[in-house]
């Protein structure tokens, strides 16, 4: 069984996982979709093994909850395609584990928490829009939320003028992405936060990631958004 791992120090890697599938196997825990875990490998002939593995947290009350189980599988894909083998990305380990640990718990808003990673993954890959100021001329009195995705951020009202494509949001969802990136996603967690402006802010989050990452798969959001419309 071959494992496709996101680890802290190395990065995405690849690794042999030999009789991980059988149900007596000792690495089967952290062999699981989502399980936190501490792997040992061992590099040979150019490709990692699997020598032990010790399970820090499962998750695996994710897969009980239909909501939790898409986001969370929408995320993995996400950092799993936008990662090359071998990049280093601490940052965003450390965040796609607070995430799952928040998608396990029952009393979070779930697609806010989505949102926010969106948001958070944006800054932890290198593509962090600005959103507090004028991403053109760095007007920072101008405070109207007049986002363009092209330019990687908010304008100001002259800027906006020169523009196509410019996207109006609520001047709180400008505020809110500024909190959002300003905060640890633990503390964002618990904001209460109004489902009209989750839901601008996960759209736009969808339309940025979609100019900026490659083979973004959001099958497991559209599967969702038909299981509710049902």
């Amino acid at each position: 069984m071959i494992l496709t791992i996101f680890t802290r120090n190395l990065g995405k890697v690849s690794a042999i996982a030999k009789g991980a599938k059988r149900n007596k196997s000792a690495l089967l825990p952290s062999a699981q979709l989502f399980a936190y875990s501490n792997f040992t490998l061992k590099k040979q002939r150019g490709m990692y093994r699997v020598s032990q593995s010790e399970i820090i947290k499962s998750f695996y009350d994710i897969s009980y909850d239909i909501d939790a189980f898409s986001y969370a599988s929408y995320i993995s894909r996400l950092v799993e395609n936008s990662l090359l083998e071998n990049q280093t990305n601490r940052k965003l380990f450390n965040l796609i584990v607070k995430t799952m640990y928040l998608l396990s718990q029952k009393d979070v808003d779930k697609e806010f928490i989505t949102a926010a990673f969106e948001l958070k993954f944006s800054d932890c890959m290198g593509f962090r829009p600005i959103t507090d100021r004028c991403s053109v001329c760095g007007d920072e009195s101008d405070q109207r939320a007049i986002f363009n995705i092209e330019e990687g951020g908010m304008l100001c009202k002259k800027c906006a003028e020169n523009f196509s494509g410019n996207i109006r949001l609520d001047a709180t969802t400008r505020k809110l992405m500024n909190y959002i990136l300003s905060n640890e996603i633990e503390t964002v967690s618990r904001a209460k936060v109004n489902k009209v402006l989750t839901k601008e802010l996960s759209k736009l989050m969808k339309q940025y990631l979609t100019a900026y990452v490659s083979n973004l798969n959001m099958k497991s959001l559209n599967i969702l958004d038909d299981l509710h419309k049902f």
